[in-house]
């Protein structure tokens, strides 16, 4: 029995609709899948229903452990705030109503104050927490602030709150620099899903895009070592097969998800 489930981001197979994203994941042999909410908003302006598509996932038996995203609350501004709050809260109704565990709570491109990011996220969780889809902390390598598992971990631990979590990726802690030591400060139950994919060893840290992203195994990343340090702190969650490559974009979606998910079984093997 693995140690880990395997989720499908629906990123990787963008170009499926909706409805063809949940039947591929479910074909592959995935454990769970993480929608967009870009995805359901599709299908409703297609003229489907969250409620059909909750019938699907649940037919299917696919776990949702978690969502992308929530947004646009990390402002000090509190027109905005209060603004960025309607649009989380329709996001959280359709993520309950789909049966999500919890969603992911996206950073700003900008630099935002540390203390002001504690605050935010908190009332944002407090929020989530009355939909019972608990908000978790992301950062992103690319982007001038929220960018290594230090400064994200420094916001999911601010507000004091046991259901506080944060989604770790394996490209992003790459492309922000950050120090795979800090995983072993993290406690288990405060790691949501567990973004997994790889880095290409041709192009600088610096210069990479979401876009370079490779599957797990293809690039340079220590993935194996990482597996071990949840291991070690045992933390038994979902590995979310994440990418945004264009090259798989073109082949067949059903061949891409379960070359994916069998390069990340082989990625995490116990040696």
């Amino acid at each position: 029995m693995s140690d880990f489930s395997y989720g499908l981001n629906t990123s990787t197979i963008r170009p499926a609709s909706p409805r063809e994203k949940i039947e591929i994941t479910s074909k592959a042999g995935y454990d769970a899948i993480e929608l967009w909410i870009s995805d359901v908003d599709e299908h409703v302006k297609q003229g489907g229903t969250v409620s059909d598509l909750r019938k699907m996932l649940d037919d299917l038996s696919l776990d949702r452990p978690s969502m992308i995203s929530l947004s646009g609350f990390y402002i000090a501004d509190e027109a905005g705030w209060k603004k960025g709050l309607d649009e989380c809260k329709r996001r959280l109704q359709m993520a309950a109503d789909l049966g999500i565990r919890r969603i992911v709570a996206s950073p700003p491109g900008d630099v935002v104050e540390r203390s002001l990011a504690i605050d935010r996220y908190g009332q944002l969780l407090e929020v989530s927490l009355t939909y019972n889809v608990p908000a978790s902390v992301e950062f992103l390598g690319f982007v001038k602030g929220i960018n290594t598992l230090e400064e994200a971990w420094a916001i999911c631990a601010g507000p004091g709150n046991p259901e506080a979590t944060l989604t770790p990726d394996i490209w992003h802690i790459f492309r922000g620099g950050t120090n795979l030591a800090t995983l072993d400060k993290i406690p288990a139950d405060h790691i949501s899903c567990f973004h997994w994919n790889d880095a290409p060893s041709n192009i600088p840290r610096e210069k990479q895009t979401d876009a370079d992203r490779v599957y797990p195994g293809d690039g340079i990343m220590p993935l194996a070592d990482i597996a071990n340090q949840l291991r070690a702190k045992g933390w038994t969650g979902c590995l979310t097969l994440e990418l945004f490559n264009p090259s798989y974009w073109k082949e067949n979606p059903l061949d891409v998800a379960k070359t994916g998910l069998r390069k990340m079984k082989e990625s995490v093997a116990k040696k």
